[in-house]
């Protein structure tokens, strides 16, 4: 995974850093939020905490891609392995029988 810093600025008023990043895959799928906001943490030496993602934008074709990112000073966003570990699993469907039809030669 190689990771470009195209665009970095910072936002005073916003307190935090919008940063655009070019991804090369190396020939493996997209990567996950959770991974990519781990890699930029390391990178920008931030907490997990602070590093939100805001898009992952992959080539059509190629593995490449854009991520929009934003690391905060003291926002809190959250973490996105936490995210899925929380989820619960969704409860399963009742079926439901369907309704008879009239029969015939009876009136309603």
């Amino acid at each position: 995974m190689k990771i470009e810093v195209v665009t970095e600025k910072e936002n005073p008023l916003l307190k935090r850093k919008e940063i655009i990043i070019s991804l090369d895959y190396d020939g493996k799928s997209t990567i996950s939020k959770a991974d990519l906001q781990k890699l930029i943490a390391e990178q920008f030496k931030a907490g997990l905490d602070s590093v939100e993602i805001t898009k992952i934008l992959s080539e059509v074709g190629i593995p490449k891609g854009r991520a929009w990112i934003k690391v905060w000073n003291e926002k809190k966003v959250p973490i996105y392995s936490e995210i899925k570990k929380e989820k619960k699993p969704t409860e399963a469907k009742k079926e439901e029988k369907p309704k008879e039809a009239p029969k015939e030669g009876t009136k309603e």
